[in-house]
């Protein structure tokens, strides 16, 4: 975040009355708490998605033609650094 903002947020939140700023504070954190909750429940859901990618990267060479290509890197060099046109 800018420092231009944090600033200019800080002074907002300064002219504001202790009232007005004790709800703002008790916003933030309810704010805060569902932002953690869905996190959490992202995060423990994650490990799923993180095995089917295994499996899709597992798969990658299940098509693949036996034998090598012949000198593959032959435009190597000329692909990286080429200006471009």
């Amino acid at each position: 975040m800018s420092t231009k903002l944090v600033d200019s947020i800080v002074q907002i939140v300064q002219s504001l009355s202790k009232e007005e700023q004790q709800e703002l504070i008790n916003r933030l954190n309810a704010l805060m708490q569902t932002v953690a909750a869905a996190t959490s429940s992202a995060q423990e859901a994650e490990p799923e998605k993180q095995l089917d990618g295994w499996d899709v990267f597992l798969s990658l060479g299940d098509d693949a033609v036996e034998g090598k290509l012949e000198n593959p890197s032959i435009n190597h060099d000329r692909y990286l650094y080429q200006q471009p046109k």
